[in-house]
């Protein structure tokens, strides 16, 4: 079994792992949630068993690249449901505090991309919620169900329930 205390580096951010992102790499699939894990182990997409022991204040990211000698191992963040939130009238303030508020209580963390907020689900049920939760401005937003890799915004760092 292949033990990782830390990541040598990510195939978006560090040059030197250029010839990666031509895919010729292991793949190690995990959850976001199992990004926040210290201590892991899981198998990789060409079954190669890997014991993660992060260093302590280490976390995985989507694109850490991992090595085993010469094998090189890509860590890549799974897709999840979210729900995508946009005003369809820019700048209504008390629409945008209000959902901010509604959201914060069901301590979600959240994404802000451009004119979007993005948030994570369990189920596509969960609309069904918080369709009733958004029913005083859901005239004022449009909502959709989407499976994509999810980065919480670094400053709503929230433990979600």
């Amino acid at each position: 079994m292949l033990e990782i205390n830390s990541p040598e580096g990510n195939i978006f951010l560090d040059e030197e792992f250029n010839d990666l992102k031509s895919g010729n790499y292991e793949r190690l699939k995990i959850s976001r949630m199992e990004l926040e894990k210290r201590i892991l182990r899981r198998k990789t997409d060409r079954g190669t068993d890997v014991g993660l022991k992060l260093d302590p204040g280490v976390k995985l990211r989507h694109g850490d690249v991992i090595k085993n000698g010469d094998v090189k191992i890509v860590v890549e963040q799974l897709p999840e449901k979210v729900i995508s939130v946009r005003l369809k009238t820019k700048n209504i303030i008390d629409v945008m505090i209000l959902l901010g508020h509604i959201i914060g209580n069901r301590h979600r963390p959240i994404s802000i991309q451009k004119e979007v907020i993005l948030f994570p689900i369990q189920a596509d049920s969960e609309m069904d919620v918080f369709t009733k939760l958004f029913h005083s401005i859901i005239n004022y937003i449009e909502m959709t169900v989407e499976d994509q890799i999810f980065f919480p915004h670094s400053g709503a760092d929230v433990h979600e329930h």
